[in-house]
């Protein structure tokens, strides 16, 4: 961990990174969120995740004895199936900021019809960047792998941070929608009601960020003059662009519905072959409910929400099987979303690094010089 440590902080430094996020002296920013703060946020949720694991009462012997049992075919099967999901996600980046993009005059054809590329924008460009995004919130508290994505999707496309920041915004709104519809349906499979603390905690989770993200996007829709006035002068051009990337990602609503419902698929997936490498039985509409709960648990603002996700999805296995199982089912799930981002996420990071370093020397067009 220590070596993509120290090569994100280089790249990020080197090239003064932080100053294209927002105006001001940001140079010593990153470097603190990637050594004392993030290191304390780790140390504190591991400390949060022993002891809620302390609370299970887990026997870590038969724990290492699942692990050990491992069919490994299966589990190959769940980190394909997981990495594919990168591949689906990805597309639907690319066709969100296209349907965001605004083209200008220039780019309309003779027969009146609107070129609405971003250039160099590209499926493998955009999954690439996805997990990059990844990696940076495994390794960053905050989510700030998706400050980088917008970052670099402003340079490709020129319109700068907050627009491309709308473009995920849409893409937050559009992944919690699917996985609160999933998440309804799997508590209507069961045949009796369920009172567990981790199942109360998790619907009402996932309602709440679900009702706040329809919420904003309302406010986007219908309060943009009001919210206008209450902005200074300098911050209206920003938030313009931002309300642009939110509100015109949703063209082609059903095709970027379906990408995002085949990469959950692929993630559901993911945790069913996981759980069938252990050789654990677990009724499907509990693995539904699991694999997600990995998207409203990592919300939490630890870096990959460590320290949630763990004893979350444990909490929530519990309903099925013994503490033992659960936690098994927890960590292997876990080297997969968690671990192997570390490699391949890094990988990815070194990869794009390389291949659009030119890039790196380019400034933010929506900031200010």
């Amino acid at each position: 961990m220590r070596f993509f440590y120290s090569i994100t902080s280089r790249i990020l430094k080197k090239k003064n990174l932080e100053d294209r996020f927002q105006n001001g002296n940001q140079n010593q920013a990153l470097g603190s969120f990637l050594s004392f703060r993030t290191a304390a946020i780790f140390l504190v949720a591991f400390l949060a995740m022993y002891a809620l694991f302390r609370f299970f009462q887990i026997d870590w012997d038969s724990v290492i004895d699942a692990l050990r049992s491992l069919h490994i075919g299966n589990y190959i099967i769940a980190l394909i199936s997981y990495y594919l999901s990168f591949l689906f996600r990805g597309m639907r980046w690319k066709i969100i900021a296209h349907n965001a993009f605004e083209a200008d005059e220039s780019k309309v054809n003779s027969l009146g019809r609107c070129h609405s590329v971003i250039n160099g924008f590209t499926n493998f460009r955009s999954t690439l960047l996805v997990l990059c995004g990844w990696f940076v919130n495994s390794l960053i508290w905050l989510r700030l792998g998706d400050a980088y994505r917008a970052y670099r999707l402003g340079i490709i496309s020129k319109l700068g941070f907050p627009w491309a920041l709308g473009t995920l915004v849409a893409e937050r709104v559009l992944d919690m929608a699917i996985v609160f519809v999933a998440i309804l349906f799997s508590l209507i499979m069961f045949s009796s009601g369920l009172q567990t603390e981790a199942i109360q905690i998790l619907v009402i989770s996932a309602t709440l960020i679900t009702f706040l993200l329809f919420s904003f996007i309302l406010l986007l829709m219908y309060g943009g003059n009001w919210v206008m006035l209450l902005m200074p002068t300098r911050a209206q051009p920003y938030y313009l662009k931002f309300k642009m990337g939110v509100l015109k990602s949703f063209k082609n609503i059903v095709v970027i519905t379906g990408l995002g419902l085949l990469a959950w698929i692929l993630e559901f997936t993911r945790m069913f072959f996981v759980i069938e490498s252990l050789s654990i039985e677990i009724p499907i509409h509990l693995i539904i409910l699991a694999s997600m709960s990995n998207a409203v648990l990592s919300t939490f603002p630890t870096p990959g929400g460590i320290g949630f996700v763990e004893p979350g999805l444990t909490g929530i296995l519990l309903i099925s099987v013994a503490s033992s199982d659960a936690a098994s089912v927890a960590l292997l799930d876990r080297s997969i979303t968690y671990l192997s981002i570390l490699i391949f996420g890094g990988l990815a990071f070194w990869i794009h690094h390389i291949c659009f370093s030119k890039e790196f020397g380019s400034r933010d067009p929506a900031l200010p010089s």
